[in-house]
């Protein structure tokens, strides 16, 4: 059986904006971060994944919020304003799908990973691969009172 090559791409694609249609309704304003886990890839082929653990505002339950097949991750915290309004609450969270604002997240990092490439290889050919399949990718943000989580993922589940 022969797949039509559009076919495949327009159902992940679906799929990818299913996943962040749920991602958008999903409430974690004045959650309060506890504790943040990173779990590194274990081979070549394998990807990372990044848990959130947030005590819920209204029950005080410990949810975990973990985003799957990581390739990028930029967590930027001012802790003195998160002091200022401990604990260290979500304001928002968001999830986009725009491959143009992908690409430019996954390019304005490159600088600070602090690596060189030698001739002959060609400066972007680490992440040439990566900007080739941004489309499968779903760029995730969590926003808190003092600081923002941007995680470049596959998919996020929620257990409560």
């Amino acid at each position: 059986m022969r797949r039509r090559p559009g076919k495949l791409e327009r159902m992940k694609r679906v799929n990818k904006n299913a996943i962040a249609a749920r991602f958008n309704k999903l409430d974690f304003h004045d959650d309060a971060l506890k504790a943040l886990k990173l779990h590194p890839p274990s081979g070549r082929n394998d990807f990372t994944s990044i848990d959130f653990e947030l005590q819920d505002d209204s029950t005080n339950s410990v949810k975990v919020l973990s985003f799957h097949g990581c390739a990028n991750f930029r967590f930027v915290m001012d802790f003195d304003v998160l002091a200022d309004n401990w604990p260290f609450n979500t304001e928002s969270s968001a999830a986009k799908t725009d491959v143009t604002r992908m690409r430019k997240f996954v390019k304005v990092q490159m600088a600070h990973w602090r690596t060189t490439y030698m001739p002959p290889m060609i400066k972007d050919k680490p992440v040439r691969k990566k900007l080739v399949t941004l489309r499968s990718y779903i760029l995730f943000r969590v926003t808190f009172f003092g600081g923002t989580a941007e995680i470049l993922a596959k998919h996020y589940s929620l257990k409560r």
